[in-house]
C-alpha cells in the first residue's frame, strides 16, 4: 500500500494563502464576480490540504499608484503587502479585459516593483521559497498572454511557479448566481481538475520549500549589462 505523501498530508503545517483579486466589480454593489467564485473554486479545493485562504479584493482598497512599498498618506497597499509576505501561496486572480489582466493586477505589480529592486541590490527576494498561482476568466481569447505576463513578474521575483499552476475558464459573461455558476464550475470536468490539480501542486511544493529552501545570492545582480534585461531595473518613466 503506497504511503501518503508528506508534502500533501493535511496533518502537516497549516498554510497560507492569499488571493490578489483584480475583479472591477466592488462588493458593494452586490454584483458578484466570476473571477472571485472561480477563485472560491479553488479554495475549497485547497481546503483539505490545511490551508487557510483569503481573498483580498483589491477594488476596494485605496492602493496609490507608484513603485515603492509605501507611498504615504492614505496609502493602503503596505497592510496588503504584509498579508503577502505572512503567505505561502500567493494566486493572482484576473478578469481579461482586452486580451490582458485588469488595471488592478497591473498596479499590484507595479507596487511590488520595489521587492524586485530589493532583489537586484541584495539577491535576496522576499517572495523566495512562497509559490504562485493564477486564477483567469474572460469572455474573450487571452489566457496564456495573461499567464505569460503574470509567470514573468513573479519568477522574476524570486517566487517558484509550480507544474499546471493555473486555472481559467473562458465563457460568455452570464448572469447566473453566484451558487449557480460555482456549481458550473465543479460540474465542467476541465475547470474543475485543473483548479485540482493546481491545488494539489501549489500545496506539494508550498511544503517542499519550507523544509527545503532555494539557496540566495549574498550580494546583488551586476547592473552593467545590456538595457531592458528581463529583470533589470531601468527608466521606466
Amino acid at each position: 500500500m503506497a504511503q501518503p505523501n508528506k508534502f500533501l498530508d493535511p496533518a502537516g503545517d497549516q498554510l497560507k494563502a492569499i488571493f490578489l483579486l483584480g475583479t472591477l466589480k466592488p462588493n458593494k454593489k452586490r454584483e458578484f464576480s466570476h473571477t472571485a467564485t472561480l477563485c472560491e473554486l479553488v479554495i475549497e479545493d485547497l481546503r483539505p490540504y490545511n490551508v487557510k485562504s483569503e481573498i483580498v479584493r483589491l477594488v476596494e482598497y485605496d492602493i496609490k499608484p507608484g513603485v515603492e512599498s509605501d507611498m504615504g498618506r492614505g496609502d493602503e497597499w503596505p497592510a496588503i503587502l504584509k498579508k503577502v509576505l505572512a503567505s505561502d501561496i500567493i494566486v493572482f486572480a484576473t478578469p481579461i479585459w482586452w486580451g490582458i489582466h485588469s488595471s488592478l493586477i497591473q498596479r499590484v505589480i507595479e507596487r511590488m516593483d520595489a521587492l524586485n529592486d530589493e532583489l537586484l541590490e541584495t539577491g535576496k527576494s522576499e517572495l523566495a521559497n512562497k509559490v504562485g498561482g493564477i486564477v483567469i476568466t474572460g469572455a474573450e481569447d487571452g489566457a496564456e498572454h495573461t499567464i505569460g505576463n503574470i509567470a514573468n513578474f513573479l519568477i522574476w521575483n524570486g517566487m517558484t511557479l509550480p507544474p499546471a499552476c493555473s486555472v481559467s475558464f473562458l465563457g460568455d459573461y452570464t448572469r447566473a448566481t453566484k451558487k449557480s455558476l460555482l456549481k458550473k464550475f465543479r460540474a465542467q470536468k476541465s475547470t474543475a481538475s485543473m483548479s485540482r490539480t493546481m491545488t494539489r501542486n501549489l500545496v506539494f511544493f508550498a511544503r517542499l520549500l519550507k523544509e527545503n529552501n532555494i539557496p540566495q545570492d549574498k550580494k546583488g545582480v551586476i547592473q552593467s549589462i545590456a538595457p531592458g534585461a528581463v529583470g533589470m531595473r531601468g527608466d521606466r518613466g
